[in-house]
C-alpha cells in the first residue's frame, strides 16, 4: 500500500479528503453572484408589507375593542338615564301631592284666621309641614300690623311664593332630571366615540386590503404603489387611534 511505502499507517485517498474539506470550508467556492436588484426590491417590499399587515392587525383589534367598550358605555348611560327619569317622575308625583296637601291645610288656616277662630287656626298651624311653616312665618312677618295687633294689610303673595318654601321631593325630582339629562349627554358622547373607532377599523381594514393584494402583483411599480397606499392609511389610522380617548 502507498501508506506503507510512505512509512505511515494512513491510507492514501488521492487527495479526495482534502478536496472535501476545502469545499466545506469554502476555500474553493466560487464567488457569489451579485444579487438581482429586483430580488432586493422584492425582499424589501415583502418585509415592509409584513410589518404593515402586523401593525394594522393589532390596530384593528384594539380599535374594535374600543368601539365595543364605548358602545357598552353608551348602553349603560341610556339605561341609567331611563332609571333616573323614572325616579324623577315618582319624586315629582310625591312633590305634587305634598304641595296639594300644603295648599289645602294653609287655605283652611287662612279661613280660620279670617273668621277669628284662633283655636282652629292654631290647631292647623301646628300641623304645617316644616317647609311650609318656615315659609309661612316669613310671609306673616311681612304683614303690616297696628299697635293693637290688628292686621292693617296682608303681605303680598302667599307662603308658596316665598323662596324658603321648599318641597324635598320636588328638589330631588329636579336633581334626578338633571342627572338623567347628563347621562343622555354621556350616551351621545359615547356613541360618537364608538362611531369614530368604527371608522378607524374601516381605515385599518383598507390597510389590510391594500397590503394583502400588493403581494399578488408582480409589477414592481403597482406593488410599490399599493404598499405606499397601505402605509398612508396605516399612519392615518394610527394617528387617529392614538389621539382618541381610550376606555379600558
Amino acid at each position: 500500500m502507498t501508506g506503507a511505502k510512505n512509512g505511515t499507517d494512513e491510507p492514501d485517498d488521492g487527495g479526495f479528503l482534502d478536496d472535501v474539506v476545502d469545499e466545506i470550508l469554502g476555500e474553493d467556492l466560487p464567488p457569489a453572484e451579485p444579487e438581482d436588484p429586483w430580488d432586493r426590491r422584492q425582499r424589501v417590499l415583502d418585509t415592509t408589507t409584513t410589518v404593515i399587515l402586523s401593525i394594522a392587525a393589532v390596530g384593528t383589534a384594539w380599535a374594535t375593542f374600543q368601539a365595543s367598550q364605548w358602545a357598552s358605555k353608551e348602553s349603560d348611560a341610556v339605561s341609567a338615564s331611563s332609571v333616573d327619569r323614572g325616579k324623577a317622575i315618582q319624586a315629582t308625583n310625591h312633590g305634587t301631592r305634598t304641595e296639594q296637601l300644603d295648599t289645602a291645610i294653609w287655605l283652611q288656616w287662612l279661613s280660620a284666621f279670617r273668621a277669628g277662630d284662633k283655636e282652629q287656626a292654631t290647631f292647623l298651624r301646628e300641623r304645617f309641614r316644616p317647609g311650609l311653616l318656615r315659609a309661612h312665618e316669613i310671609w306673616v312677618a311681612k304683614a303690616v300690623v297696628a299697635p293693637g295687633g290688628k292686621v292693617i294689610s296682608a303681605p303680598p303673595g302667599t307662603p308658596f311664593t316665598e323662596p324658603q318654601y321648599v318641597i324635598p321631593d320636588a328638589v330631588r325630582a329636579d336633581e334626578l332630571s338633571a342627572e338623567a339629562e347628563h347621562q343622555l349627554a354621556v350616551s351621545r358622547q359615547a356613541a360618537s366615540r364608538s362611531t369614530k373607532y368604527v371608522l378607524v377599523v374601516v381605515v385599518l381594514a383598507l390597510v389590510l386590503f391594500f397590503a394583502a393584494i400588493a403581494t399578488k402583483f408582480r409589477n414592481p411599480k403597482l406593488q410599490a404603489a399599493l404598499v405606499a397606499l397601505a402605509l398612508v392609511f396605516c399612519v392615518f389610522g394610527f394617528v387617529r387611534l392614538l389621539t382618541m380617548r381610550q376606555l379600558l
